[in-house]
């Protein structure tokens, strides 16, 4: 990874026009250096309790829906680290750092078994309290100085990008316009079934199910049924 490689990735950020964009830019830059998914968000605490939301998350469709299922989102260290860590740090780090739960060793097996190695976790502190959060998951050993300043600065930028955007919007802040039915299709969307299955389940047509998460994707902002599910969780809604 060469510094001029970030200022391209950089110079392309004023042509984006959502957060999605930028996630697809910022993807693109890293995977070319082994880091095989993105996510970016933050967190903020509201008077019903602290909400995470996504600005973007390019994880594959699978890996989304096994997160959720396994409920590992309430066990992976790096949000909780988040918290308290100002400079970036990886998963092995972390792992250095504390003794692992058995959740967060069946976390780490489970990621094991996806070719993935190490996460590099870039924190963005907001005053109060509330904080955002990049992450790159990679398919080797984050260890050299240059690429964690690199993936660091690039991280800062996107961020700022994505708030510049009001990135919420797409991903997230959308609190009062899901109906009962669109979370219905949701839960069971979570649960990895298709619509025909989720039509059966809930006494209405295959079609109608496609409907509701189609709709749920347009007013979250995301391209897949899993990004949806995931998102509504982050959420609180699920």
């Amino acid at each position: 990874m060469k510094f001029q490689d970030v200022s391209v990735f950089l110079a392309q950020l004023p042509d984006c026009k959502s957060s999605q964009d930028v996630g697809e830019k910022f993807s693109a830059f890293v995977s070319g250096y082994g880091f095989r998914a993105t996510a970016c968000g933050e967190s903020r605490e509201f008077p019903d309790g602290r909400r995470w939301k996504f600005f973007f998350n390019t994880w594959p469709e699978e890996w989304l829906l096994t997160y959720q299922k396994n409920d590992y989102v309430r066990h992976d260290p790096l949000p909780m680290m988040a918290r308290v860590l100002w400079r970036p740090f990886t998963w092995r780090d972390v792992m250095g750092m504390r003794e692992s739960t058995a959740e967060q060793r069946a976390l780490y097996a489970w990621i094991g078994t996806l070719g993935v190695h190490d996460a590099l976790a870039v924190p963005i502190h907001y005053p109060g309290g509330d904080f955002g959060l990049c992450v790159s998951v990679a398919d080797h050993l984050v260890e050299a100085s240059f690429e964690r300043t690199a993936i660091h600065i690039a991280s800062l930028y996107a961020h700022q990008r994505c708030c510049e955007l009001g990135g919420q919007s797409d991903a997230s802040t959308v609190p009062t316009t899901l109906t009962t039915r669109e979370l219905d299709c949701l839960r069971w969307v979570l649960k990895g079934k298709s619509d025909t299955d989720i039509g059966e389940i809930l006494g209405i047509s295959h079609t109608t199910v496609h409907f509701h998460v189609e709709r749920t994707k347009r007013k979250l902002g995301v391209k897949t049924r899993a990004q949806a599910a995931s998102v509504a969780v982050s959420l609180g809604y699920l």
